[in-house]
């Protein structure tokens, strides 16, 4: 016998024969190795340490960080508040011990210059490894600084020569020396201000800090992570100390600027009589106070092999899940608990379709006669509207007004018809002042009376077109329908909305502007679950470009989520797309840079614990009882007390609850599963998962597993709620209810009837009519995402989001005995839900072992296809009905157990 599958053998006159045997060995030696370094390959980068050794040389465990100047600085302290356990957020950096900045409008002298860096020294950072220079593509602070203080260039002309006399970067072809930028992983990097890893529009450079005559300041400053800056490469994963991912350190740099130049000379000896010169110039850089940043990892922080559980739902509970998941993963079954946010709609009809996971949303799915979800309350948080403005005072404004220019504004006081504004575009800047509509309201709010008679610390500001809307998200959503509820449940509000100007009427004031809403929405139908913008006018351009006028979808553009509201207004971004661009292809309005430092505002309509990682401030609403209420957390508390119980323990908003202690658009989000339709490991960690969230996930914090700032605590009564439901996921799951018999169907139409379930249950007939069974819900009636009725031909009830359920309604006379839910899956779902991309995952996963593995074989064919060839002839010329060399169970396919496919050896 010989060696099946094996082919003739070459010997080499320059190598021994090896053992076939050998040979397979090293194959599959180096196709395993492959395999396990793949992971390696794809997410390495350069290693360094040096944020996190000098968090180790440290003694001061906590966040908090003060450090001081020296020389001419010794005297200037600067503290950030938070420097660990970042991620992509805002961080408060406050000094004491400054000189003012010279001149209330303008950045002369005496002010500090703030950026992100990478470097592995412990010592810090050099010059060319932050980012820095390109907020100099919106001039110099509008030209009222020194012209070269915001940028990268190094050379300044024969009359300013820096003192450290170190040689200057080669030059570009124009002559400009500027400090180049070095990346994290070694990229070539375009010498200028800026470059391909960072723009005007990206970067979190502060190039302007006022200190006012205190001798004091703050600023809020962004830190971003390698998603936000790549170049910096903050919070990728590192190996840890004890073999854990750590995140990857940056550094904090202040460069405190004072009334010399680099060679010495007084600012006042400018032409300009301003500081000139870049703060990455050698004798400006010796200055510099630098402060290690300590970065949560990015994504690898969990076993890796280990079970994935997947979540979606409400954006309102994106922080806490986001928050929580690094420390799920490493306790209990450690399951890897993913998060998907999708509209509310898409978590409800996700819930009752089968395979629920587990979701999180404000509103309780429609009842079904089938499928009973448990909910448990994990999340006490608000809707609010985040503010970042800055004190511009008017022409005319007296002098202690100017003295406060650019310091940010603590408070901001919104009535529900103020918000009706600003949300109809009624204001003149938040539509367009070309635009006959809106032509005789006030530009903005800071030219209301109403808002001025609420705001008296605005008096003499003037925000020139900004403050006329607020940023909004698009997706739909249950916290928009709440908002608006609020709006419309007001009297004065309301009357506004149906045409009434805000001088007359019964809750009007004689003293206020007349004001009136933007007649696109007179009348509005509300609630709603998104932000209308139904002002159709277009500001056109004749002579430019004609067949491109600027529109509302431009000029007030949505944001994709209150996420991402939140953090345009922090960076004091609109998101406004208003630049004509002929260059582009095709030509288009380019996207705006954010507004100039010192001028800023921005309002963001957002959730409190996503207003809080950004540093938004968060406007006092009015309430019912007639108090204007911070969404703090004695206020969120207050407001989750009076809610009312209802069905499966899912409270809702007392609309007629007045205690003027309680936030008004609090928000309390559910996690909701159907046991019933779990496995039983999925029941076990979806239930850890709710203790967790009522126990260690109820402990404010900046630290992974904690609560982030901005929720409330639950109080204990709700903590029971979620601890019962969480013993009833884990002991319930997988135990299908013993279904009740089903009623026969009737033999005749009935004067009314049932709306359609999402189980599939139709509606009767209609009063007056008669009909044959049929697929479809129709009738006098109607059916809502799988409940509704039709009694003598009345409505049922609303859906809980309109648009997202379907609702056929049909006429007398018909009726479908079994038919459909209205509210098809395929009519709700705005995005692939987190299940489904987890499918795509694995599939891809699969296709990359099978690839590798073939890869592999690829050298073995050959050595065996011959003989398998062979073997296949063999078996085409054999007589009768059995296989030449196959087991004997090879036509009956009944021998238990695994069987040995081989082919016989060959000779």
């Amino acid at each position: 016998m010989g060696i099946p599958f094996r082919t003739p053998l070459r010997a080499s006159s320059r190598t021994p024969l090896r053992s076939p045997l050998r040979t397979r060995r090293i194959r599959l030696l180096f196709g395993s190795l492959c395999l396990v370094l793949l992971p390696v390959v794809a997410t390495s980068g350069p290693g360094g340490l040096g944020p996190q050794a000098a968090y180790a040389a440290g003694v001061d465990a906590s966040s908090e960080v003060t450090v001081s100047g020296a020389g001419d600085f010794a005297d200037l302290k600067v503290t950030v508040g938070q420097t660990r356990n970042l991620v992509g957020q805002v961080v408060k950096i406050s000094w004491t011990g400054g000189k003012p900045t010279v001149s209330d409008t303008a950045y002369s002298a005496n002010y500090l210059q703030i950026m992100q860096c990478w470097g592995d020294e412990a010592t810090g950072p050099a010059a060319d490894q932050c980012q820095f220079g390109a907020s100099s593509a919106l001039g110099s602070a509008g030209n009222q600084a020194g012209a070269y203080t915001n940028t990268r260039q190094l050379n300044y002309g024969a009359n300013l020569q820096d003192a450290e006399h170190e040689p200057l970067p080669p030059p570009t072809p124009s002559g400009i020396s500027f400090a180049p930028f070095r990346t994290v992983g070694g990229d070539p990097v375009s010498p200028g201000n800026w470059n391909e890893f960072y723009d005007v529009n990206s970067t979190n450079e502060v190039p302007y800090a006022r200190t006012n005559a205190r001798g004091t300041g703050e600023v809020w400053f962004e830190t971003q992570t390698a998603v936000e800056a790549p170049g910096l490469g903050c919070g990728t994963a590192v190996p840890g100390s004890q073999g854990a991912p750590t995140g990857r350190g940056c550094w904090l740099v202040i460069v405190p600027r004072g009334e010399k130049e680099v060679d010495g000379s007084p600012y006042t000896a400018q032409s300009s009589g301003q500081l000139q010169s870049s703060p990455l110039s050698p004798a400006n850089w010796k200055q510099r106070l630098v402060v290690p940043l300590g970065f949560e990892p990015l994504g690898s922080y969990c076993p890796i092999g280990a079970e994935e559980r997947g979540t979606i739902g409400s954006e309102m509970a994106a922080e806490a899940i986001t928050r929580w998941q690094p420390a799920l993963c490493q306790t209990g079954g450690k399951a890897i608990y993913g998060y998907a946010q999708v509209p509310d709609e898409t978590a409800r009809v996700k819930l009752l379709s089968g395979t629920p996971g587990l979701v999180f949303l404000g509103r309780p799915a429609p009842a079904d006669p089938v499928r009973k979800p448990v909910y448990a309350p994990v999340a006490l948080s608000g809707i609010t509207i985040g503010f970042f403005i800055e004190s511009q005072a008017g022409f005319e404004a007296p002098d202690e007004v100017k003295a406060r220019n650019g310091v940010r504004l603590s408070s901001l006081r919104l009535t529900p018809r103020l918000v009706a504004k600003l949300l109809t575009e009624s204001y003149q800047d938040g539509n367009s002042r070309f635009a006959d509509s809106t032509a005789k309201n006030p530009v903005n709010l800071g030219h209301d009376p109403e808002f001025m008679h609420h705001n008296p610390d605005y008096a003499g500001l003037d925000f020139p077109g900004k403050l006329g809307d607020a940023l909004v998200p698009q997706p739909l959503a249950d916290t928009t329908r709440q908002l608006w509820e609020w709006v419309t449940r007001d009297p004065a509000a309301r009357e506004f909305l149906d045409g009434t100007p805000d001088n007359t009427g019964a809750h009007g004031d004689a003293s206020y502007a007349g004001m009136a809403v933007n007649p696109n929405y007179r009348g509005i139908a509300l609630p709603v679950d998104t932000f209308p913008k139904s002002d159709p006018y277009c500001q056109p351009f004749p002579l430019d470009h004609p067949e491109s006028p600027l529109c509302i979808q431009d000029k007030h553009p949505y944001a994709t989520d209150m996420h991402a509201a939140a953090r345009a207004a922090s960076r004091g971004d609109t998101l406004a797309r208003t630049s004509w661009d002929a260059t582009a292809t095709p030509p288009t309005y380019k996207k705006d840079p954010p507004q100039l430092a010192g001028s800023r505002a921005v309002l963001a309509v957002t959730d409190t614990a996503t207003a809080d990682r950004y540093g938004l401030v968060r406007a006092e609403l009015l309430n019912a009882g007639g108090k204007f209420v911070a969404p703090e957390p004695a206020a969120l508390l207050a407001a989750a007390k009076a809610r009312k119980a209802g069905a499966d323990g899912f409270s809702s908003p007392d609309p007629a609850a007045a205690d003027p202690a309680a936030y008004p658009l609090t928000v309390l989000t559910y996690a909701a599963t159907v046991p019933a339709d779990l496995t039983e490991a999925e029941g076990k960690d979806y239930g850890a998962m709710l203790a967790y969230a009522a126990a260690q996930g109820q402990t404010p914090g900046v630290a992974a597993g904690s609560l982030p700032h901005g929720y409330a605590p639950l109080p204990q009564a709700l903590r029971a709620q979620t601890r019962a439901a969480a013993q009833r996921v884990s002991t319930e799951a997988g135990k299908k209810p013993t279904p009740s018999p089903e009623p026969p169907a009737p033999s005749s139409p009935a004067p009314g009837g049932s709306g359609g379930t999402p189980s599939g249950t139709g509606g009767a007939a209609a009063a007056g009519g008669s009909g044959s069974a049929g697929t479809g819900t129709s009738g006098a009636g109607t059916s809502a995402a799988g409940a509704g009725s039709a009694a003598g031909g009345a409505p049922g009830p609303a859906p809980a989001s309109p648009g997202a359920a379907v609702t056929t309604t049909g006429g007398a006379g018909t009726t479908g005995a079994t038919g459909t839910s209205g509210a098809p899956a395929a009519q709700a779902v705005g995005s692939t839900p987190d299940w489904a991309v987890g499918a795509i995952r694995n599939v891809l996963l699969i296709c990359l072992v099978v690839g590798a593995l073939a890869a592999f074989a690829g050298p073995l064919l050959p050595r065996f296809l011959p003989g398998a060839l062979s073997w296949l002839r063999s078996l085409r010329g054999a007589a009768g009905g059995a296989a030449v060399g196959l087991p004997a169970d090879w036509a009956t396919h009944k021998k238990p157990g695994p069987r040995d496919w081989s082919p016989p050896d060959q000779d």
